[in-house]
């Protein structure tokens, strides 16, 4: 946890420092002025938590506004370290976006709980920006998007497979495919490493099902669709096991590249009543449905 104290007490400053010690913090940069803090910021330096001294010449609260306009101190915990008695100094600076004060007579234990709290409000900002930074990968992925993986025979895109649907007179099985760990692939690839994992994927699917008639397409969100002129013979979390270990042949692949080997699963299959027909949205949507509450049953009508 890197600290910046802005305090132009000398003396203070090397008790703050003393008792940071005492309490097993590293130590912290310093800035005796609100001018000196500002070049100090700007010139790159980042810290988690900055302690400042409420009766900083010039105002603290001043400070406080003008650190909350810096866009890496938006939400940085702010430690007022209040030695005057005026509230009303205290309450302009909380305004101005201070997060915590502590009273210049320091206790040890009170200045470690306040700066645990802090480390705390460190830790969440940082997920949540480990988070954007997820979700902006796997927007740039395409991972919502049913991107047409082609090139492997038996692939089709998701319009020309709904059109088959429609024409296959009520006789086909709907199987829905779905890579668990798609999220975690595609925020950590690129769209071109992303699009690569789908197509494999996709050729261990049909060169497992092809010879069965499996015509298959992508949904989006790492889930594929396929349809089969008859019902499939097999267990579904089987077949999963067996495209499993097909898989797990590229795995060298997916390592050198630092991504997660995939993990596949298989929904259960789904096929139009006999005295009404399913429209080929529905159909889709009660297989996938499957693979969120998985029943390893043979196919039901829909």
């Amino acid at each position: 946890m890197r600290l910046l104290v802005i305090d132009n007490d000398p003396a203070f400053v090397l008790v703050l420092r003393q008792m940071l010690d005492g309490i097993g913090l590293p130590e912290p940069d310093c800035a005796a002025t609100a001018g000196e803090a500002l070049r100090l910021l700007g010139g790159g330096a980042r810290f988690d938590c900055i302690i400042l001294d409420l009766d900083l010449p010039g105002g603290a609260a001043v400070l406080c506004r003008r650190l909350r306009l810096l866009p890496e101190y938006a939400s940085t915990p702010i430690l007022l370290i209040a030695g005057s008695d005026r509230s009303d100094v205290l309450a302009e600076a909380l305004a101005a976006g201070a997060s915590d004060y502590v009273s210049r007579q320091i206790d040890p234990l009170e200045l470690r709980a306040r700066l645990g709290m802090a480390a705390r409000l460190t830790d969440e900002r940082r997920r949540s920006s480990t988070l954007a930074h997820r979700l902006r990968g796997l927007a740039a992925a395409g991972f919502g998007d049913p991107q047409p993986v082609l090139g492997v025979e038996g692939m089709v895109d998701l319009p020309t497979f709904q059109d088959r649907m429609r024409d296959g007179r009520g006789s086909q099985t709907a199987l829905a495919f779905r890579i668990g760990n798609a999220g975690a692939i595609a925020a950590g690839a690129s769209a071109v490493q992303y699009h690569e994992m789908l197509t494999h994927v996709a050729a261990v699917i049909l060169d497992r099902l092809g010879p069965q008639g499996l015509v298959l397409a992508h949904a989006g969100q790492g889930e594929f669709m396929g349809l089969m002129p008859d019902p499939l013979t097999e267990k579904p979390h089987l077949l999963a096991s067996d495209l499993g270990l097909r898989l797990a042949d590229r795995a060298p692949v997916y390592d050198r590249m630092g991504l997660p080997r995939p993990v596949l699963q298989v929904g259960k299959p789904m096929r139009p009543g006999l005295f009404f027909r399913s429209t080929p949205e529905r159909l889709i949507r009660r297989a996938r449905e499957t693979l969120r509450r998985p029943q390893l049953v043979p196919p039901v009508l829909v």
